[in-house]
């Protein structure tokens, strides 16, 4: 998954150049509390917070001079996990997204949460195992009987690890008797870790 899929396109920004003025009205109108600055071009130049804006005395002054330096951002072709771990080490609530210099979008980390949960089949109607493995043949073993029985795979996830155990969290749908499925899921590991 790459943040192109998840990306919001034509964010609202204001330009280095327009009045701090203007980037009141436009904060008021649209209920931001951060905005995106760009140059001419469309090139990200920055970004300015709603708090910012509580320091300015002289409202007729550029932007670009009360505005702070953007240092992060992605391109279209990052992926979600870079994206997300930019958000979360820096605690950020957006980050730009650029093509070059020049701002495409942006992907906030609502964005970020919705395409994790979809990849993982959250939402989607189906039955959640949880299996402990402690080698790849266990998954192996796994996806066979899970492919003998038809299941379609929605959701794949690795969860805690304890040891030499890795929890391993499946999410199918199309099954047809779940507990023979589960039973199945279980032999299959115990012979693996035989």
């Amino acid at each position: 998954m790459n943040v192109a899929r998840y990306m919001r396109l034509n964010p609202i920004t204001v330009l280095a150049a327009a009045p701090l003025s203007k980037v009141r009205e436009v904060m008021e109108e649209n209920a931001l509390g951060i905005l995106l600055v760009v140059s001419d071009a469309g090139e990200l130049t920055g970004f300015i917070t709603k708090g910012a804006l509580r320091q300015v005395q002289d409202w007729d002054l550029p932007v670009e001079v009360a505005c702070f330096e953007a240092r992060f951002a992605v391109s279209k072709d990052d992926t979600l996990e870079k994206a997300a771990l930019i958000l979360l080490e820096n605690q950020l609530a957006l980050l730009p997204v650029v093509d070059g210099q020049r701002l495409v979008g942006i992907i906030t980390q609502g964005d970020v949460l919705f395409a994790l949960a979809r990849g993982l089949g959250i939402g989607l109607k189906g039955t959640r195992f949880v299996a402990k493995v402690t080698h790849l043949d266990d998954l192996y073993a796994m996806m066979r009987v899970l492919q003998a029985n038809n299941a379609q795979l929605v959701g794949f996830m690795c969860g805690n690890r304890e040891g030499e155990y890795q929890d391993i969290i499946l999410r199918v749908r199309e099954v047809a008797d779940k507990e023979k499925l589960r039973a199945e899921l279980e032999e299959a590991l115990h012979q693996a870790q035989c």
